[in-house]
């Protein structure tokens, strides 16, 4: 299990998503992964296709600051009803663009394996 690194829910699997982080780039050039839900990445791609714009400090997957974000809405559960609640996390075009990068390579992945 592992927890989804917009909305925090732990999973048995997640979708890897390879962000260029600023504060690990000196260790990690090529950039490093984290690990996103897929409802989670579904909501990145809608994001990104509406493009609102946020006011926040730093972007929630990379953390770089100072670059134009952008509003994701996460449905985030709790123990309650209605059992989720949505918050709004920053996401920045390179974040953006590492996730759609993983939402190509899975559907490749789903047509290779209906071929075989």
């Amino acid at each position: 299990m592992a927890d989804c690194d917009l909305c925090g829910v732990a999973r048995p699997t997640l979708c890897p998503v390879k962000v260029n982080a600023p504060s690990v780039l000196s260790a990690y050039p090529t950039g490093t992964w984290r690990g996103i839900n897929e409802e989670c990445l579904a909501s990145c791609h809608e994001a990104n296709i509406n493009r609102v714009p946020s006011n926040g400090k730093k972007c929630d997957l990379c953390g770089i600051k100072n670059v134009p974000l952008f509003q994701v809405k996460i449905q985030v559960p709790i123990f309650q009803e209605p059992y989720h609640k949505e918050t709004s996390k920053n996401i920045c075009d390179s974040c953006f663009e590492a996730c759609e990068d993983t939402i190509r390579r899975r559907e490749a992945e789903k047509e290779e394996a209906h071929h075989h």
